[in-house]
């Protein structure tokens, strides 16, 4: 079993890491599931009525900028859980 890899803070109105800004007013867990077995999970800063899409997209565009193996981009792959 592989372990997830390092949490990294998004904000979905910016896609800038740890950009908090006032409008995000919740904390979500997106996890993608990687090419190499992995599980990616980033928390993404957005509000309680943010789409499920918006909040896997800005992870996945995130994780593929990143020097880390690709991700899928499946959307039913993805674990998406409100934190806070």
């Amino acid at each position: 079993m592989s372990h997830p890899a390092p949490i990294a803070d998004l904000d979905v109105t910016s896609d800038r890491l740890d950009d908090r800004s006032a409008g995000c007013d919740s904390c979500w867990l997106v996890e993608l599931a990687g090419v190499d077995g992995r599980r990616y999970a980033y928390r993404v800063y957005a509000s309680r009525q943010a789409v499920p899409g918006d909040l896997f997209w800005s992870a996945l565009h995130h994780h593929d900028a990143g020097p880390l193996p690709r991700a899928l981009d499946l959307f039913d792959t993805a674990v998406i859980r409100l934190l806070a």
